[in-house]
């Protein structure tokens, strides 16, 4: 099964520095094809970050409350803990967070 970029899923995120999950939601960047695949995490607690982008539309996306996608904590997940598909992000949604992901990590011209 692929995953389309902009897909949103449901799904069981691993904790870090302790034993267990949570359910979350997560957007999909990037599906290769194989048994995992790079998300971003979505939340609802708004943060005064320069890394969190407001999903203008988080209805149409199935989500159920106002949301953020946290661009500084993209992450490789695994296919099999994919609960259930929510939703794509809007069109509108997912080419604000190509530009957010372009000026966040892409190098500036000039730079070395």
């Amino acid at each position: 099964m692929t995953l389309q970029r902009g897909e949103i899923l449901l799904i069981r995120m691993q904790f870090h520095q302790a034993t267990g999950a949570k359910v979350r939601p997560a957007v999909v960047l990037l599906d290769a094809g194989d048994d995992d695949f790079v998300a971003a995490p979505i939340t609802s607690r708004m943060r005064n970050s320069e890394y969190d982008l407001a999903i203008q539309d988080w209805k149409s996306a199935g989500l159920n409350a106002p949301s953020y996608i946290r661009v500084n904590k993209l992450t490789v997940l695994a296919v099999v803990d994919m609960i259930r598909r929510l939703g794509p992000l809007p069109e509108h949604d997912l080419q604000q967070l190509a530009s957010f992901l372009c000026r966040t990590f892409c190098p500036k011209a000039g730079m070395t």
